[in-house]
């Protein structure tokens, strides 16, 4: 028999401490933090902020909003589709055409034997009556001579060759050419003049049609579409027959509907009557249809813009960044030397409104370029708090609804040429945009560095002009009648 163990005795009473340091709060654990409201207030991103770090903050919203406004502002212009029949009356080619009323003149400034050959035959062989090719060759350029000279033997009384003197020192070869061309065009006949660039494959049927808009609405000048064929090389060909093909399909077309129609120098038609009247081109600017275009806007001229997918012509693609980035640079030198002129400010309120936009788009753009590019890296490098980098990424989206746009426009302008897109061009069409920016950055520089040395190379005041707007002639004087 064994007993029992003996019982322990009572230890002392626990007396509960507190910790030394403090439980995290724990959300749905029974308890509330126990912190002062005024902790919770400084922990925000801009609570310490200094006077500085504010007044930098809201620069960078300011200037995210104008970035905004740009973006936007181009995308809605981009979107401004309407309907081609509205000048042209069918896009259907076998539609209905008026008979010829008008005699047609073709001038051709020739700066080289690339593509001359197949723009004169395409010119010779139109389907209008009376269509009379002018070739500016510089005598000077034996092989590009040669090849107009074949022209000539192929077609014999359409093609003609003229001289054109030299361009050196003249901003525009092209209007060099054509200022020299114009004195025969009265030889040939006055009617309506056509300018065309070497390379370019005009429709067959494009004089007739464009007779039949003349007679229907009884236009001083016709601006018809022109843009690059889309290929899928070199790399930047995508990129610049999508953005040729957003102007001439809708960017254009929203500019003339509030008044103001950019001309170009190829694809034009103007009455004999008016470039007579307005003294033509100006061989001084870098893009003289642009000028020409405003000067003839002032003096009240209708200008209609006629666009069809089945007769766009197609021109020939920039033959390397060189050329693309010269031809960007010419724009961009055209559109700062018309802005200097000044005539567009005799538009009315809404075109002259317009007239600026255009004039001053390629400085916005690389203004928006090198603002979106040195915002996000500033914020990113100096570790700014993530609502700062959140705001200087704001101007990425309307960029990324650019590029969704981008592809489908690619999509449709692939239709137009009777095929699908291919992906290696829709690729190219949103990743080509970023090195695209970088080469429309290099153009403007060049062009804003080439006019600010042509403007301090000038010694002495500017001359009289033989344009009868710029000398101070009135208008609707001794002027042709309008539309």
């Amino acid at each position: 028999m064994t007993s029992a163990p003996p019982l322990a005795a009572p230890g002392p009473v626990l007396t509960p401490t507190l910790p030394a340091t403090p439980t995290p709060f724990a959300p749905n654990r029974d308890g509330l933090p126990t912190g002062p409201v005024e902790n919770a207030a400084a922990a925000l991103p801009w609570a310490d902020w200094s006077s500085l770090q504010w007044a930098g903050f809201l620069l960078l919203a300011v200037l995210v909003a104008l970035v905004l406004l740009v973006s936007i502002r181009r995308i809605v212009h981009r979107l401004h589709l309407v309907r081609e029949q509205e000048e042209l009356g069918h896009r259907d080619l076998d539609g209905p055409v008026l008979p010829p009323a008008h005699v047609f003149t073709a001038l051709v400034p020739a700066r080289g034997p690339a593509g001359l050959a197949v723009t004169l035959d395409l010119l010779a062989r139109q389907q209008h009556p009376d269509v009379r090719v002018l070739v500016a060759v510089d005598p000077v350029d034996t092989l590009t001579l040669d090849v107009a000279t074949s022209a000539v033997r192929r077609h014999p009384g359409r093609v003609r060759v003229v001289r054109a003197g030299s361009s050196a020192g003249r901003p525009s070869a092209v209007a060099a050419s054509l200022v020299d061309a114009l004195a025969e065009v009265a030889e040939v006949g006055d009617g309506v003049v056509g300018i065309f660039a070497a390379g370019d494959r005009p429709h067959p049927r494009l004089f007739a049609l464009v007779d039949s808009v003349l007679t229907r609405t009884d236009a001083d000048a016709v601006q018809h579409a022109r843009r690059p064929a889309l290929e899928a090389a070199p790399w930047w060909a995508p990129r610049t027959a999508l953005d040729r093909w957003w102007w001439s399909r809708s960017v254009v077309r929203s500019h003339g509907r509030a008044g103001f129609v950019p001309l170009s120098d190829g694809t034009l038609f103007v009455r004999h009557s008016w470039l007579a009247w307005s003294g033509g081109w100006d061989a001084s600017c870098a893009e003289a249809g642009l000028d020409l275009g405003v000067r003839m806007t002032v003096a009240g001229a209708r200008v209609v813009i006629a666009t069809s997918p089945e007769t766009t012509t197609v021109e020939r693609s920039p033959g390397g960044l060189r050329d693309l980035a010269r031809a960007r640079s010419s724009w961009v030198r055209g559109c700062l030397q018309v802005l200097g002129h000044g005539d567009w400010r005799r538009l009315r309120p809404g075109a002259r409104r317009r007239a600026l936009g255009v004039l001053t788009e390629p400085l916005l753009d690389a203004g928006v370029t090198i603002v979106t590019a040195a915002a996000l890296v500033s914020t990113v490098l100096v570790g700014a708090p993530g609502l700062v980098i959140a705001l200087a990424a704001v101007p990425v989206l309307p960029w990324l609804l650019s590029q969704l746009l981008d592809v489908g426009g690619a999509t449709e302008a692939a239709a137009e040429q009777g095929r699908r897109a291919t992906g290696r061009e829709r690729l190219l069409v949103v990743v080509g945009s970023v090195p695209d920016r970088l080469v429309t950055l290099v153009a403007v520089a060049a062009a804003v560095g080439a006019e600010l040395a042509t403007v301090r190379s000038r010694t002495e005041g500017p001359s009289a002009s033989s344009d009868p707007i710029r000398a101070g002639r009135p208008v609707g004087v001794d002027e042709p009648a309008t539309g």
